[in-house]
């Protein structure tokens, strides 16, 4: 029975050619660790005979059970060659690789990416010339995900003493795999301003810590000659390869949005799934979901996004029968698929539209009633300013959590404002899901029942959190959204965490919003001043303002 497998550049090969490389990858090898130097010395003739790399790659038995021809990132994929049964591989991998070069310990990037994704215990590289004194010089690497390339030098020099070496301990890439979160790399595209690029970095990270994962590593390019298959050059997506591995990540999730045929390319040269930003948020949003209404609104976003999305692979390419008596081959089940979505797709419309209706007849039935929205950039503190004006009562408390949209579902309260020597006066205080830039265009249109709350209120205070560096940006976006859905009411900005915010913040936002209310949710500065504006704008009599126009009170 042949114990090893010949994968690799093997076309064109002669017989005699053959039988050789057959009877070098029967030879035997020591146990545990360790390479037979005379099987080197034949695979270095053969080398300079074939004129390319060959490499072995030894079981813990010191069996050969792969002799490939070529590069280790070639065309054909190393690993489909390797045996998965246990008992081949006991004692892990040995690597041993003779390049068609001087020295031999010239590496390529992507076979150091595909020598790790092959996670061997050790390996060995060398030359097939030997020096003028008859030594070949060599090298002996152990993987560690704390180096550049994933692998960590142990030892160099002859050949002939390397092959008796014992590896050093160290801790396989898979190892850390078995932690919960799952563990992602983020690959993003830089503008011209560094400054920009960070805040985007750092609300991508935000994104996926609220997603329940991990970035253990970012790759970056800057964005120039935009590659329209990738978007990131060849190079670039190879080195992210390399981090996937090093880091032990399972998803790269990109900061810019796909298309479909981009993100199986990035996959294809990564090898490891994709992602795209507008899909992590569709992704927190259904961890967020918790009504009914929330959970139809998100699985309408999805099914809006993958529709588009769906690829065809093996069995779902093929024909489907007709039934009897049809003429033809009949549709694929790709195509059943597209219309079964297409079907749940109308439901859920028709379900939307039902739920618009329900909406909007409880917003009547609070006609007679001031009506304000909470609206703001996601994690700009309008629970945390909800439950400072009405949650005296714990049941009335909204969840409030340090993670982009952790409120998702529309909450109304009842604010009780205060009178001197009157009965207070009853107002409704709404909070809102929280916007973000580029929000994905299925997403706002799925939510557009959730919008309504805002758009149909007498008043909007936008809530600024003005403690974060990007407070101008995010107030702009705001502002953008607001107008992309029609929204006609009342602004006013509301500017939450002056007792963190810098002085200078303070005043740009003045001279930007000359009427801005200034306070602090969590230690209740300004909440005063801001239900005294409120009472102002809705119930003094001798008050003109556009909120009480609005509201149709007199």
């Amino acid at each position: 029975m042949k114990q090893a497998h010949l994968g690799g550049r093997t076309k064109g090969l002669r017989r005699s050619q053959q039988r050789q490389l057959d009877r070098l990858s029967q030879r035997r090898h020591p146990e545990g660790s360790g390479v037979d130097i005379l099987a080197l010395e034949r695979l270095s003739e053969l080398v300079l005979k074939l004129k390319t790399p060959l490499h072995l790659v030894i079981d813990g038995r010191g069996l050969c059970r792969l002799l490939w021809l070529g590069p280790l990132s070639g065309n054909n994929s190393l690993l489909e060659h390797i045996p998965n049964a246990p008992r081949r591989q006991s004692g892990g991998w040995r690597l041993v690789s003779c390049s068609f070069c001087k020295d031999g310990l010239s590496s390529d990037p992507a076979d150091a990416v595909v020598a790790l994704d092959l996670a061997p215990r050790q390996w060995l590289r060398f030359g097939p010339n030997p020096a003028a004194d008859g030594i070949r010089t060599a090298e002996l690497l152990l993987p560690d995900s704390s180096q550049a390339n994933g692998w960590r030098h142990q030892d160099k020099g002859d050949l002939r003493q390397l092959c008796k070496i014992e590896p050093e301990e160290h801790f396989p890439l898979t190892e850390r795999t078995t932690q919960s979160a799952e563990r992602v790399l983020l690959l993003t595209l830089t503008e011209n301003e560094p400054s920009k690029g960070n805040r985007e970095l750092a609300e991508l990270k935000g994104l996926v810590r609220s997603a329940g994962r991990k970035a253990v590593a970012v790759v970056s390019q800057r964005r120039s000659n935009t590659n329209l298959q990738t978007l990131w050059g060849r190079g670039k997506l190879q080195e992210a390869a390399l981090e996937v591995l090093r880091n032990g990540a399972s998803l790269v999730i990109t900061d810019r949005e796909l298309t479909p045929v981009q993100a199986r390319n990035i996959e294809r040269l990564v090898n490891c799934p994709v992602s795209d930003r507008s899909e992590l948020i569709l992704d927190i949003f259904a961890q967020r979901a918790g009504s009914a209404a929330g959970r139809l609104q998100v699985e309408l976003a999805q099914l809006r996004y993958r529709l588009p999305r769906l690829l065809g692979r093996g069995q779902s390419l093929s024909r489907q029968g007709g039934g009897i008596g049809t003429r033809g081959a009949g549709e694929t089940q790709l195509e059943k698929d597209r219309r079964a979505i297409s079907r749940r797709i109308e439901r859920l419309l028709r379900d939307q539209h039902q739920l618009q209706i329900h909406r909007s007849r409880l917003r009547d039935q609070r006609r007679g009633l001031p009506r304000v929205a909470l609206v703001g950039y996601t994690n700009a503190g309008k629970s945390s300013l909800l439950n400072a004006l009405c949650g005296k009562r714990e049941s009335d408390r909204v969840l409030v959590e340090n993670k982009l949209f952790a409120t998702l579902d529309p909450t109304t309260r009842k604010l009780d404002l205060p009178r001197p020597g009157d009965k207070p006066k009853r107002m409704l205080l709404t909070d809102t899901v929280g916007f973000i830039r580029d929000l994905p265009a299925p997403l706002v249109e799925a939510f557009r029942a959730t919008f309504e709350e805002a758009l149909d209120a007498d008043l909007v205070l936008l809530v600024v959190d003005l403690a974060d560096p990007n407070w101008i940006d995010q107030l702009g976006t705001v502002h953008r959204l607001l107008d992309s859905l029609g929204s006609t009411s009342l602004r006013r900005v509301v500017a939450n965490q002056i007792d963190r915010c810098d002085l200078e913040a303070i005043s740009a936002i003045r001279e930007q919003e000359p009427d801005v209310l200034l306070l602090s949710a969590v230690r209740g500065d300004g909440l005063q001043e801001l239900q005294e504006w409120l009472r102002g704008q809705f119930f003094d009599a001798d008050a003109k303002s556009p909120a009480m126009t609005t509201s149709n009170l007199s």
